[in-house]
Protein backbone atom coordinates (compact mmCIF):
# COMPACT_ATOMS: atom_id res chain seq x y z
CA UNK A 1 0.00 0.00 0.00
CA UNK A 2 1.36 3.52 -1.10
CA UNK A 3 0.38 5.85 1.42
CA UNK A 4 1.49 8.55 -0.84
CA UNK A 5 -0.03 10.58 -3.38
CA UNK A 6 3.03 13.24 -4.55
CA UNK A 7 6.56 13.00 -5.00
CA UNK A 8 7.76 14.83 -2.78
CA UNK A 9 10.85 13.45 -1.11
CA UNK A 10 10.06 13.40 2.24
CA UNK A 11 6.68 11.77 1.51
CA UNK A 12 8.50 9.01 -0.57
CA UNK A 13 11.45 8.56 2.53
CA UNK A 14 8.40 7.75 4.54
CA UNK A 15 6.83 5.75 2.83
CA UNK A 16 9.75 3.71 2.07
CA UNK A 17 10.15 3.43 6.53
CA UNK A 18 6.21 2.42 6.69
CA UNK A 19 6.86 0.10 4.02
CA UNK A 20 9.73 -1.49 5.48
CA UNK A 21 7.97 -1.40 8.89
CA UNK A 22 5.17 -3.69 8.16
CA UNK A 23 7.65 -6.30 6.31
CA UNK A 24 9.31 -5.97 9.70
CA UNK A 25 6.19 -6.77 11.41
CA UNK A 26 5.10 -9.59 9.03
CA UNK A 27 8.38 -11.43 10.14
CA UNK A 28 8.63 -10.86 13.97
CA UNK A 29 4.99 -12.55 13.55
CA UNK A 30 6.05 -16.03 11.20
CA UNK A 31 9.50 -15.76 13.60
CA UNK A 32 7.68 -15.66 16.67
CA UNK A 33 8.40 -19.24 18.68
CA UNK A 34 5.25 -21.67 19.52
CA UNK A 35 4.89 -21.96 22.83
CA UNK A 36 4.79 -25.37 23.90
CA UNK A 37 2.76 -27.01 27.03
CA UNK A 38 4.13 -29.26 29.69
CA UNK A 39 2.75 -32.24 27.92
CA UNK A 40 3.97 -31.45 24.46
CA UNK A 41 7.28 -30.28 25.97
CA UNK A 42 7.73 -34.09 27.31
CA UNK A 43 6.82 -35.33 23.96
CA UNK A 44 9.13 -34.15 22.05
CA UNK A 45 11.85 -34.81 24.85
CA UNK A 46 10.45 -38.50 23.99
CA UNK A 47 10.89 -38.15 20.80
CA UNK A 48 14.21 -36.39 20.78
CA UNK A 49 17.40 -38.63 19.55
CA UNK A 50 19.10 -37.83 22.56
CA UNK A 51 16.72 -39.96 24.47
CA UNK A 52 17.70 -42.54 22.62
CA UNK A 53 19.15 -46.17 24.72
CA UNK A 54 20.54 -48.60 22.62
CA UNK A 55 19.66 -52.12 22.36
CA UNK A 56 22.02 -54.36 23.41
CA UNK A 57 21.05 -57.86 22.23
CA UNK A 58 21.64 -60.32 24.87
CA UNK A 59 21.01 -63.43 22.76
CA UNK A 60 24.40 -62.23 20.36
CA UNK A 61 27.59 -62.56 22.58
CA UNK A 62 29.20 -60.94 19.53
CA UNK A 63 27.14 -58.23 19.24
CA UNK A 64 29.84 -55.43 20.49
CA UNK A 65 32.61 -57.31 19.43
CA UNK A 66 35.04 -54.99 17.09
CA UNK A 67 36.04 -57.96 15.36
CA UNK A 68 32.76 -59.47 14.84
CA UNK A 69 31.60 -56.17 13.28
CA UNK A 70 34.49 -56.11 10.82
CA UNK A 71 33.99 -59.92 9.88
CA UNK A 72 29.79 -59.31 9.34
CA UNK A 73 30.98 -56.05 7.51
CA UNK A 74 32.41 -58.38 4.89
CA UNK A 75 29.97 -60.61 5.06
CA UNK A 76 27.38 -58.04 4.75
CA UNK A 77 28.82 -57.02 0.96
CA UNK A 78 30.15 -60.75 -0.35
CA UNK A 79 28.13 -61.64 -3.26
CA UNK A 80 29.61 -65.62 -2.52
CA UNK A 81 27.12 -66.15 -0.01
CA UNK A 82 24.17 -66.25 -2.53
CA UNK A 83 23.60 -68.93 -5.25
CA UNK A 84 24.31 -67.12 -8.56
CA UNK A 85 27.56 -64.92 -6.90
CA UNK A 86 25.82 -61.57 -7.54
CA UNK A 87 23.23 -61.31 -4.29
CA UNK A 88 24.59 -59.70 -1.37
CA UNK A 89 22.91 -58.34 1.97
CA UNK A 90 24.33 -55.05 0.59
CA UNK A 91 22.33 -55.74 -2.91
CA UNK A 92 19.01 -54.72 -1.18
CA UNK A 93 20.48 -52.48 1.29
CA UNK A 94 21.98 -50.50 -0.42
CA UNK A 95 24.27 -47.25 1.53
CA UNK A 96 23.01 -44.59 -1.00
CA UNK A 97 19.68 -45.21 -0.72
CA UNK A 98 19.88 -45.44 3.14
CA UNK A 99 20.17 -48.64 3.30
CA UNK A 100 17.22 -49.72 0.98
CA UNK A 101 16.44 -50.27 -2.55
CA UNK A 102 14.28 -47.32 -3.75
CA UNK A 103 11.97 -50.30 -5.32
CA UNK A 104 8.17 -51.42 -5.09
CA UNK A 105 9.03 -54.68 -4.06
CA UNK A 106 12.60 -55.86 -3.42
CA UNK A 107 14.24 -58.26 -5.59
CA UNK A 108 16.32 -60.77 -5.22
CA UNK A 109 17.31 -63.43 -7.45
CA UNK A 110 13.60 -62.57 -8.09
CA UNK A 111 10.91 -60.40 -7.00
CA UNK A 112 9.66 -60.46 -3.69
CA UNK A 113 6.28 -59.37 -2.09
CA UNK A 114 7.25 -56.61 0.24
CA UNK A 115 9.30 -53.45 0.53
CA UNK A 116 12.86 -53.48 1.40
CA UNK A 117 13.10 -51.25 4.90
CA UNK A 118 16.25 -49.54 6.18
CA UNK A 119 18.50 -51.37 8.77
CA UNK A 120 19.76 -48.24 10.23
CA UNK A 121 18.26 -48.20 13.62
CA UNK A 122 17.14 -51.87 13.12
CA UNK A 123 18.70 -53.34 15.90
CA UNK A 124 16.38 -51.00 18.30
CA UNK A 125 13.21 -53.01 17.10
CA UNK A 126 11.68 -56.10 19.28
CA UNK A 127 10.29 -58.37 15.65
CA UNK A 128 12.36 -57.63 12.58
CA UNK A 129 10.72 -58.12 9.14
CA UNK A 130 7.14 -56.40 8.13
CA UNK A 131 5.36 -58.89 9.79
CA UNK A 132 7.60 -59.64 12.30
CA UNK A 133 8.27 -63.54 11.80
CA UNK A 134 11.47 -63.40 13.45
CA UNK A 135 12.71 -62.06 17.29
CA UNK A 136 16.09 -60.99 16.90
CA UNK A 137 18.61 -59.17 13.91
CA UNK A 138 20.89 -62.61 13.62
CA UNK A 139 18.00 -64.40 13.05
CA UNK A 140 16.68 -61.85 10.63
CA UNK A 141 20.14 -61.49 8.73
CA UNK A 142 19.57 -65.51 8.20
CA UNK A 143 16.41 -65.71 6.44
CA UNK A 144 17.21 -63.97 3.15
CA UNK A 145 20.03 -66.15 2.55
CA UNK A 146 18.08 -69.38 2.57
CA UNK A 147 15.05 -67.49 0.65
CA UNK A 148 14.45 -69.16 -2.27
CA UNK A 149 13.24 -65.59 -3.67
CA UNK A 150 16.66 -63.68 -2.46
CA UNK A 151 20.37 -65.24 -2.11
CA UNK A 152 18.66 -68.80 -2.76
CA UNK A 153 21.79 -70.08 -0.80
CA UNK A 154 22.19 -72.89 2.14
CA UNK A 155 23.52 -72.60 5.17
CA UNK A 156 26.86 -75.33 3.91
CA UNK A 157 27.26 -73.38 1.26
CA UNK A 158 27.84 -70.54 3.61
CA UNK A 159 29.86 -71.98 6.10
CA UNK A 160 32.13 -73.41 3.18
CA UNK A 161 32.46 -69.90 1.63
CA UNK A 162 33.78 -68.62 4.89
CA UNK A 163 35.85 -71.72 5.21
CA UNK A 164 37.39 -71.60 1.92
CA UNK A 165 38.90 -67.72 2.25
CA UNK A 166 41.47 -67.21 4.37
CA UNK A 167 40.69 -63.75 5.53
CA UNK A 168 37.30 -64.69 6.37
CA UNK A 169 38.19 -68.35 7.63
CA UNK A 170 41.12 -66.50 10.22
CA UNK A 171 37.86 -63.76 11.53
CA UNK A 172 35.66 -66.93 11.98
CA UNK A 173 38.12 -68.71 14.68
CA UNK A 174 39.11 -65.56 16.34
CA UNK A 175 35.54 -65.04 17.05
CA UNK A 176 34.28 -68.57 17.50
CA UNK A 177 37.44 -71.00 17.90
CA UNK A 178 37.91 -73.40 15.34
CA UNK A 179 35.85 -74.75 12.36
CA UNK A 180 34.72 -78.14 11.63
CA UNK A 181 36.81 -79.66 8.41
CA UNK A 182 34.43 -78.90 5.78
CA UNK A 183 37.29 -79.67 3.00
CA UNK A 184 35.50 -83.37 3.74
CA UNK A 185 33.23 -83.05 0.96
CA UNK A 186 31.34 -86.45 0.99
CA UNK A 187 30.48 -85.48 4.82
CA UNK A 188 29.89 -81.91 3.70
CA UNK A 189 28.70 -80.94 0.60
CA UNK A 190 29.32 -77.90 -1.25
CA UNK A 191 25.16 -77.46 -1.45
CA UNK A 192 23.25 -78.84 1.16
CA UNK A 193 20.45 -77.00 4.01
CA UNK A 194 16.96 -77.68 4.57
CA UNK A 195 15.65 -75.23 1.42
CA UNK A 196 13.05 -75.74 -1.20
CA UNK A 197 16.35 -76.52 -3.51
CA UNK A 198 15.57 -80.36 -4.41
CA UNK A 199 18.96 -80.98 -4.46
CA UNK A 200 20.68 -79.06 -1.73
CA UNK A 201 17.43 -80.82 0.52
CA UNK A 202 18.55 -84.29 -0.65
CA UNK A 203 22.17 -83.69 0.61
CA UNK A 204 21.41 -82.14 3.84
CA UNK A 205 19.08 -85.53 4.73
CA UNK A 206 22.00 -87.88 3.84
CA UNK A 207 24.28 -85.76 6.48
CA UNK A 208 24.58 -86.91 9.92
CA UNK A 209 22.71 -85.19 12.85
CA UNK A 210 26.26 -83.94 13.95
CA UNK A 211 27.33 -82.55 11.23
CA UNK A 212 24.26 -80.85 10.22
CA UNK A 213 24.78 -79.26 13.82
CA UNK A 214 28.14 -78.18 12.93
CA UNK A 215 27.38 -76.79 9.64
CA UNK A 216 24.46 -74.87 11.11
CA UNK A 217 26.64 -73.40 14.04
CA UNK A 218 28.82 -71.70 11.41
CA UNK A 219 25.54 -70.56 9.91
CA UNK A 220 24.57 -68.87 12.83
CA UNK A 221 27.78 -67.62 14.25
CA UNK A 222 27.59 -65.80 10.53
CA UNK A 223 23.98 -64.13 10.98
CA UNK A 224 25.53 -63.41 14.68
CA UNK A 225 28.33 -61.22 12.72
CA UNK A 226 26.03 -59.78 10.36
CA UNK A 227 24.29 -58.39 12.78
CA UNK A 228 27.19 -56.99 14.57
CA UNK A 229 27.71 -55.10 11.39
CA UNK A 230 24.16 -54.25 11.34
CA UNK A 231 24.00 -52.54 14.58
CA UNK A 232 26.40 -50.22 14.57
CA UNK A 233 24.53 -48.18 11.69
CA UNK A 234 22.17 -46.01 13.69
CA UNK A 235 20.85 -42.46 12.66
CA UNK A 236 22.66 -39.49 13.50
CA UNK A 237 20.84 -36.45 15.02
CA UNK A 238 18.62 -34.52 12.38
CA UNK A 239 17.53 -30.83 12.59
CA UNK A 240 14.44 -31.86 14.17
CA UNK A 241 16.82 -33.43 17.20
CA UNK A 242 18.73 -30.44 17.13
CA UNK A 243 15.33 -28.30 17.55
CA UNK A 244 13.61 -30.68 20.50
CA UNK A 245 17.08 -29.95 22.25
CA UNK A 246 16.48 -26.14 21.74
CA UNK A 247 12.97 -27.14 23.65
CA UNK A 248 13.99 -29.34 26.15
CA UNK A 249 17.30 -27.23 27.71
CA UNK A 250 15.52 -24.22 26.73
CA UNK A 251 18.34 -23.12 23.83
CA UNK A 252 17.41 -20.09 22.03
CA UNK A 253 20.09 -20.76 19.16
CA UNK A 254 19.13 -24.13 18.49
CA UNK A 255 14.96 -23.16 17.92
CA UNK A 256 16.16 -21.79 15.02
CA UNK A 257 16.86 -25.02 13.26
CA UNK A 258 13.41 -25.48 11.66
CA UNK A 259 11.27 -22.93 10.14
CA UNK A 260 7.92 -22.10 10.67
CA UNK A 261 5.94 -24.49 8.47
CA UNK A 262 8.56 -27.26 10.20
CA UNK A 263 7.01 -26.45 13.22
CA UNK A 264 3.53 -26.38 12.76
CA UNK A 265 3.93 -29.74 10.97
CA UNK A 266 5.45 -30.91 14.58
CA UNK A 267 2.36 -29.72 16.50
CA UNK A 268 0.24 -31.49 13.93
CA UNK A 269 1.82 -34.80 14.39
CA UNK A 270 1.51 -34.29 17.65
CA UNK A 271 -1.52 -33.22 18.57
CA UNK A 272 -4.08 -32.96 15.27
CA UNK A 273 -2.69 -35.76 13.14
CA UNK A 274 -2.05 -37.79 16.21
CA UNK A 275 0.86 -40.09 14.36
CA UNK A 276 2.18 -39.93 17.93
CA UNK A 277 -0.42 -42.92 18.88
CA UNK A 278 2.10 -45.03 17.14
CA UNK A 279 4.96 -43.15 15.89
CA UNK A 280 6.79 -42.79 19.47
CA UNK A 281 9.79 -43.05 20.71
CA UNK A 282 13.15 -41.54 19.76
CA UNK A 283 12.86 -43.59 16.66
CA UNK A 284 9.29 -42.84 15.82
CA UNK A 285 7.86 -45.82 16.51
CA UNK A 286 5.82 -47.95 19.23
CA UNK A 287 7.57 -51.20 18.38
CA UNK A 288 3.90 -52.99 17.30
CA UNK A 289 1.90 -54.19 15.22
CA UNK A 290 -1.45 -52.26 13.08
CA UNK A 291 -3.74 -53.03 10.65
CA UNK A 292 -4.13 -49.31 8.87
CA UNK A 293 -6.26 -50.60 5.80
CA UNK A 294 -3.34 -50.49 3.15
CA UNK A 295 -4.81 -51.99 0.30
CA UNK A 296 -2.73 -54.81 -1.87
CA UNK A 297 -0.41 -53.62 -4.61
CA UNK A 298 -1.95 -54.68 -8.22
CA UNK A 299 -4.01 -57.60 -8.03
CA UNK A 300 -2.09 -59.26 -5.42
CA UNK A 301 -4.43 -60.85 -2.13
CA UNK A 302 -4.08 -59.46 1.08
CA UNK A 303 -1.58 -59.58 3.19
CA UNK A 304 -1.70 -61.40 6.25
CA UNK A 305 0.97 -60.03 8.08
CA UNK A 306 1.21 -60.04 12.08
CA UNK A 307 -1.14 -63.11 12.33
CA UNK A 308 1.12 -65.90 9.99
CA UNK A 309 4.37 -63.63 11.19
CA UNK A 310 3.30 -64.27 15.26
CA UNK A 311 2.83 -67.92 14.44
CA UNK A 312 6.38 -68.29 12.13
CA UNK A 313 8.28 -66.48 14.76
CA UNK A 314 7.17 -69.17 17.10
CA UNK A 315 8.21 -72.17 15.08
CA UNK A 316 12.23 -70.37 13.89
CA UNK A 317 14.68 -72.98 14.82
CA UNK A 318 16.36 -69.42 15.55
CA UNK A 319 14.41 -67.73 18.14
CA UNK A 320 14.73 -66.77 21.57
CA UNK A 321 13.72 -70.82 22.61
CA UNK A 322 16.65 -72.09 20.61
CA UNK A 323 19.61 -73.32 21.36
CA UNK A 324 21.36 -70.51 19.76
CA UNK A 325 20.31 -68.18 22.10
CA UNK A 326 23.77 -67.03 24.29
CA UNK A 327 21.86 -65.69 26.55
CA UNK A 328 22.18 -68.04 29.99
CA UNK A 329 18.93 -66.64 31.42
CA UNK A 330 17.26 -66.99 28.36
CA UNK A 331 14.68 -64.64 29.35
CA UNK A 332 12.02 -64.84 26.10
CA UNK A 333 9.09 -62.50 27.54
CA UNK A 334 8.15 -61.43 24.13
CA UNK A 335 7.68 -64.91 22.67
CA UNK A 336 5.56 -65.76 25.93
CA UNK A 337 2.99 -63.13 25.60
CA UNK A 338 3.31 -62.66 21.79
CA UNK A 339 -0.26 -61.58 20.74
CA UNK A 340 -2.11 -63.90 18.22
CA UNK A 341 -5.28 -63.30 18.37
CA UNK A 342 -6.08 -63.25 14.58
CA UNK A 343 -8.78 -60.25 14.72
CA UNK A 344 -5.84 -58.21 16.35
CA UNK A 345 -3.28 -59.73 14.18
CA UNK A 346 -4.46 -60.15 10.57
CA UNK A 347 -3.37 -57.37 8.53
CA UNK A 348 -1.21 -55.47 10.52
CA UNK A 349 2.26 -54.47 9.59
CA UNK A 350 5.18 -53.86 12.05
CA UNK A 351 5.16 -49.74 12.41
CA UNK A 352 7.99 -48.73 10.82
CA UNK A 353 10.83 -46.00 11.90
CA UNK A 354 10.25 -42.38 10.93
CA UNK A 355 13.95 -41.45 10.49
CA UNK A 356 14.80 -40.63 7.23
CA UNK A 357 11.67 -41.86 6.10
CA UNK A 358 12.00 -38.80 3.11
CA UNK A 359 14.99 -40.95 2.15
CA UNK A 360 13.29 -44.21 2.14
CA UNK A 361 10.66 -43.91 -1.00
CA UNK A 362 8.23 -46.21 -1.56
CA UNK A 363 6.26 -46.35 1.48
CA UNK A 364 4.36 -49.15 3.25
CA UNK A 365 4.62 -53.26 3.57
CA UNK A 366 4.33 -53.45 -0.24
CA UNK A 367 5.53 -50.13 -1.67
CA UNK A 368 1.99 -49.08 -1.99
CA UNK A 369 2.85 -45.20 -2.54
CA UNK A 370 5.14 -43.54 -3.53
CA UNK A 371 5.49 -40.38 -1.98
CA UNK A 372 5.22 -38.92 1.91
CA UNK A 373 1.84 -36.74 0.57
CA UNK A 374 0.30 -39.60 -0.61
CA UNK A 375 0.87 -41.77 2.77
CA UNK A 376 -0.12 -38.77 4.61
CA UNK A 377 -3.46 -38.72 2.31
CA UNK A 378 -3.95 -42.61 3.23
CA UNK A 379 -4.66 -41.27 7.23
CA UNK A 380 -6.51 -38.62 6.01
CA UNK A 381 -8.88 -40.54 3.71
CA UNK A 382 -8.50 -44.02 4.60
CA UNK A 383 -9.89 -46.83 1.97
CA UNK A 384 -11.44 -49.48 2.13
CA UNK A 385 -11.16 -51.74 5.34
CA UNK A 386 -8.92 -55.04 4.97
CA UNK A 387 -9.90 -57.94 6.56
CA UNK A 388 -12.49 -56.09 7.97
CA UNK A 389 -11.23 -53.98 10.39
CA UNK A 390 -8.92 -51.32 10.63
CA UNK A 391 -7.24 -49.45 13.03
CA UNK A 392 -7.73 -45.66 11.41
CA UNK A 393 -11.16 -44.61 12.96
CA UNK A 394 -9.54 -41.29 14.09
CA UNK A 395 -10.73 -38.34 12.80
CA UNK A 396 -7.59 -36.70 11.35
CA UNK A 397 -9.37 -34.14 8.58
CA UNK A 398 -5.82 -32.14 7.34
CA UNK A 399 -6.71 -29.72 4.93
CA UNK A 400 -3.68 -28.79 1.95
CA UNK A 401 -1.33 -26.65 3.58
CA UNK A 402 -1.48 -28.56 6.82
CA UNK A 403 -0.52 -31.82 4.67
CA UNK A 404 2.40 -30.01 3.51
CA UNK A 405 3.39 -28.60 6.92
CA UNK A 406 3.04 -32.43 8.02
CA UNK A 407 5.24 -33.69 5.07
CA UNK A 408 7.85 -30.36 5.77
CA UNK A 409 8.36 -31.70 9.19
CA UNK A 410 8.64 -35.40 8.34
CA UNK A 411 11.68 -34.06 6.17
CA UNK A 412 13.28 -32.58 8.83
CA UNK A 413 14.09 -36.32 10.25
CA UNK A 414 16.26 -37.01 7.56
CA UNK A 415 19.99 -37.29 9.15
CA UNK A 416 23.44 -38.69 8.16
CA UNK A 417 24.28 -42.27 9.25
CA UNK A 418 26.27 -42.39 12.73
CA UNK A 419 28.80 -44.96 11.89
CA UNK A 420 32.49 -44.60 10.83
CA UNK A 421 32.50 -43.54 7.60
CA UNK A 422 34.61 -47.12 6.24
CA UNK A 423 31.80 -49.32 7.88
CA UNK A 424 29.00 -47.50 5.58
CA UNK A 425 30.61 -48.35 2.17
CA UNK A 426 31.70 -51.86 1.02
CA UNK A 427 35.21 -52.95 2.62
CA UNK A 428 38.08 -53.10 0.99
CA UNK A 429 38.96 -56.42 1.07
CA UNK A 430 39.47 -58.87 -2.26
CA UNK A 431 36.53 -61.32 -3.08
CA UNK A 432 38.67 -64.27 -4.93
Amino acid sequence: MNICVSRNTNCLAYSVVFTLLLISNVFAQSAKPIVWSDTERAIIKNLWIGSLTINTDNTNRVINDPLAIQFGHNLFFDKRLSANGKIACASCHQPDKFFSDGLTTGKGLSVVIRNTPSIVGASQHTWFFHDGRTDSLWSQALGPIENELEHGSNRSHVAKTIYNDPTLRKQYVKLFGTMPKLSDSKRFPNQAGPVKDAIALKNWQTMSTADKKSVTEVFVNAGKAIAAYESVLQPAASRFDRYAEGVVNNNKLLLSELSDNEIKGLRIFISQAKCITCHSGPMFTDKGFHNISVQPLGNNKPDWGRYRGARDVLTNPFNCHSRYNDNKEKSCDELEYIVRNRHKTQGAMKTPSLRNVARTAPYMHAGQYKTLREVIKHYNDPPPVVFRRSELFLVVDLNNDEISQLEAFLKSLNSPINAKPGLINRPNIDEH
